[in-house]
Order: C-alpha cells, then sequence, then structure tokens
C-alpha cells in the first residue's frame, strides 16, 4: 500500500496482511479516537475519524528522504482532494516507528526539519494572504498554496497525554479552510473551545500549555503549538529554523 488512504481501505488491507507496523499504529489511533471512557479531547478528529473524514499516510522515518518525499507527495495530493471529502477532515500521517528512544525536543527537531525540507520543495508559491515572517502571529505553515494547523504526538509524553502515540511520531494536518465559521469571535469557536477545553482537563495530567491560544492573537504564535513541550515549565520560544525565507 501506499498513498492517501481512508478508513475502509485500511481496515480491508489489515484483514489482507497489512505490514505489521502499518496495522499498530493504525489500530492505536482507532482505539484513541473511540475510547468512550476517555474521549480524545479534539471532537472534530473523533468524529471525522469514524465518519470516514480522515485520510491517512504511512511513511518511513521522518528523518530519511524517502520519508520526506513520501510526506511531499501526499500531503500536495491530500490538499487537492480535501475540499471534496468533507467540511471537517484531515490528514494522519503515520511514521514507520524507530528503536531509539528520543526526547520531546528531538521529535520537535525531526518535525520541523520535515516542514523545513517541505518548505524548500514546496511546488506552489507562498500564499500573498499569509505573512511569511514567522515572527508575525498571523504566521502559519503553508505547503502547495494552502495554509494549515499541524499537531504532532509522540511517545515521549508522559503527561500530556493529548500529544501521546505510543509507536512512533504522527503528525495530523489540517487545512486552515476547516476552521472558517469556528473563530473565537463565533458563538460555534466559543462552544467548541469550552468542550475541547474541559476534556482536554480531564484528558491530560498538566494543565493547558501557555502557548495554546487562537489563530491572528497577537499574543499568540501558533507555530508553537505544533509540537509542544510535556511540561508547562517548558516553552519553544525561538522559530526552530533559522534560515526559514518565503
Amino acid at each position: 500500500m501506499s498513498g492517501l488512504q481512508t478508513k475502509s481501505q485500511i481496515e480491508s488491507a489489515i484483514d489482507d496482511g497489512l505490514a505489521e507496523w502499518k496495522t499498530r499504529r493504525y489500530r492505536a489511533f482507532h482505539e484513541t479516537m473511540t475510547d468512550e471512557e476517555m474521549p480524545f479531547p479534539c471532537y472534530f478528529a473523533v468524529d471525522a475519524h469514524q465518519e470516514g473524514d480522515l485520510r491517512y499516510l504511512f511513511a518511513p522515518a521522518a528523518t530519511t528522504e524517502a520519508g520526506k518525499e513520501t510526506v511531499a507527495d501526499g500531503l500536495a495530493d491530500y490538499l487537492d482532494e480535501a475540499p471534496d471529502i468533507a467540511d471537517v477532515t484531515a490528514l494522519a500521517i503515520f511514521f514507520e516507528p524507530q528503536e531509539e528512544e528520543r526526547s520531546v525536543a528531538k521529535y520537535r527537531d525531526e518535525v520541523w526539519e520535515l516542514l523545513a525540507y517541505l518548505h524548500r520543495n514546496d511546488p506552489e508559491p507562498w500564499p500573498e494572504d499569509v505573512p511569511s515572517d514567522p515572527t508575525d502571529t498571523r504566521w502559519e505553515f503553508c505547503y502547495a498554496g494552502e495554509p494549515m494547523f499541524v499537531v504532532a504526538r509522540a511517545p515521549a509524553y508522559e503527561r500530556r497525554h493529548s500529544r501521546y502515540t505510543p509507536h512512533g511520531l504522527e503528525l495530523t494536518v489540517q487545512p486552515r479552510w476547516v476552521f472558517d465559521g469556528l473563530g473565537g469571535d463565533t458563538e460555534a469557536g466559543q462552544r467548541a473551545r469550552r468542550i475541547i477545553r474541559e476534556r482536554l482537563a480531564d484528558y491530560d495530567d498538566v494543565p493547558r500549555h501557555p502557548d495554546i491560544g487562537d489563530y491572528g492573537d497577537p499574543d499568540v504564535h501558533e507555530w508553537e503549538q505544533y509540537v509542544l513541550p510535556d511540561s508547562n515549565d517548558e516553552r519553544f520560544d525561538e522559530f526552530p529554523v533559522s534560515d526559514w525565507t518565503a
């Protein structure tokens, strides 16, 4: 199997002998999204998974050229397809597990190395309506002409369970348009934040990180939320790519 996969395609492939690591990764994700005793905080992701509106991509390790190329191709295909999937959709990327144990900071380096690679090899110019300077609070990662929100989960998390996954690095990518109508100044957006934050308080053993906030807030840099520290005593407040240019 290669390229983007739907929920039904993966589950059929498991019955036909899907590679063990891929089966393990998908089942762990599925169990997290369907756990009724401890519901995952982002109910949008839960609903999208259950309704078949997510897409999934298996990739070699993010540190490898093959892994980076797989993500570049798969993400471009997903962004092209996404508007026809559903109003709420996302791409979940499962990387092949590595034996070496890593810290959250190390996973953060790997994620930003991957994002920098995507940026250098972007098939489209940076969108004109998104600031290219990461110090601007309206900056967000863009690829193939689409701004998006990126969330990393990894085995290194011990207290921030919402960012924990047992078998290797995982990225979830959501196009910015998924959040249309859900801004902090809308009733729907305020309701969504209230529900997610209540569930997050029950889910994690550490309070919501101070870097979490709304896109466009002059005090918030969204890129700080992509790979959160495990502790609220830590903050990754320096943009991780020193030579970033539009």
